[in-house]
């Protein structure tokens, strides 16, 4: 679908130009329904906001951005010679926006959860050495977060990083998919079970990989061919 909305600060707005291309009409006929219910009070404050575009000629020209409410409110006074199907476009955009942001929503608590999960398992690292009379140093960690890493990503961060252009200072989670984050919040959890009944390095990675195969790789899979439809 086209993009017909754009977001600003985190909210999907449409400007008077696109309205006017999508409805058939003429812009500044646009611009004065617009006025008109600014005027009367049936748009308010956060309905609207004035801006400008660019029109063809390379010229500054003055235009409203519309909210989903702005819009839904203004729609039945513009009309047009394709009134009809630009309706259908935008409020689709708006919908398919939505959408969007809510599965986003969703991806970003899986996210949260999988870097609140990491910390436990550190801690049983750190706890596990500690027993055994020994410090815990900072490749401990990340070879228990690479193993885990190339169980569900089948690469380390190092790798994953440079095969996704991820800069160093940023978290590879912010760049998985909801599966992929699933997989690895409960292989870490697990990990930290094992880690404090004292199990090895190998005995983990196996236990772990055949968590991954059973409750993992086939929904990994489905959901990669979902993205790429």
């Amino acid at each position: 679908m086209k993009h017909l909305i754009k977001i600003v600060k985190g909210t999907p707005v449409v400007s008077t130009e696109v309205i006017a291309a999508e409805f058939g009409r003429r812009h500044d006929n646009v611009m004065q329904n617009i006025r008109s219910l600014i005027e009367t009070e049936h748009l308010g404050a956060l309905d609207f906001k004035e801006t400008s575009y660019v029109d063809k000629s390379n010229r500054s020209k003055p235009c409203f951005e519309l909210t989903e409410r702005g819009f839904l409110i203004a729609m039945p006074f513009i009309g047009g010679d394709k009134a009809r199907d630009g309706q259908v476009r935008l409020v689709d955009s708006f919908i398919e926006y939505r959408e969007k942001a809510r599965k986003e929503s969703l991806i970003q608590a899986e996210r949260d959860l999988a870097r609140v999960e990491y910390r436990p398992m550190t801690n049983a690292i750190k706890s596990s050495r500690e027993s055994e009379g020994k410090e815990a140093e900072h490749y401990h960690f990340s070879n228990e977060a690479n193993m885990i890493n190339r169980i569900v990503l089948g690469t380390t961060s190092a790798k994953f990083r440079k095969e996704n252009d991820i800069g160093k200072t940023e978290a590879i989670r912010d760049y998985l998919t909801a599966e992929q984050i699933r997989a690895i919040t409960e292989l870490q959890r697990a990990d930290t079970v094992f880690i404090t009944m004292g199990w090895d390095y190998d005995k983990r990675k196996a236990e772990l990989t055949s968590m991954f195969e059973r409750n993992h790789r086939q929904p990994l899979i489905e959901e990669q061919h979902r993205l790429a439809a």
